[in-house]
């Protein structure tokens, strides 16, 4: 786990508990690797923004909407553009595979809104080695992020 996703954690008073694992980046990964429910696996899709970066939770399954997502953030869907993992390492101590939903540094938070289905949240702790699982009401109290509509709809 990220020291920087502990601390912010910790300093909330939030119960988690961390599942420690081989490295993992997909969701296929996760699937083989974690003996958690896939359903309640949450992914952080990292953006870039003005200011900073935007963290963009979605169920581990679901599309990004890009253009509802550049809309939320207010840009052009031109412009919106993923964050280079160097800067999201050294600005939020955060890796791929291990991206948190979470508002440390200058990320802010997008909630898509069939998360909030969930009962409880699976998802990464800064490392793609350690995976947090964390209640839902006690995610969302932390998250302090914008719900939306962020996923595209699963085609059948």
């Amino acid at each position: 786990m990220s020291p920087t996703v502990k601390r912010f954690l910790e300093e909330r008073g939030a119960s988690y508990a961390v599942e420690t694992h081989a490295p993992l980046i997909s969701l296929d990964d996760a699937k083989s690797i974690l003996s958690l429910d896939p359903a309640k696996m949450v992914k952080g899709l990292t953006f870039a923004r003005p200011g900073g970066f935007a963290i963009v939770a979605l169920r581990a399954a679901d599309r990004a909407d890009y253009k509802k997502i550049a809309d939320a953030l207010g840009l052009r869907r031109a412009d919106l553009r993923l964050a280079d993992p160097i800067d999201v390492r050294r600005e939020l101590d955060m890796e791929q595979g291990g991206i948190v939903p979470l508002p440390i540094g200058s990320a802010r938070v997008l909630i898509d809104r069939a998360v909030l289905d969930l009962d409880e949240i699976v998802c990464g702790t800064g490392r793609n080695t350690a995976t947090l699982i964390i209640e839902r009401d006690v995610w969302v109290d932390i998250a302090d992020g914008e719900v939306g509509d962020f996923a595209k709809p699963a085609t059948m």
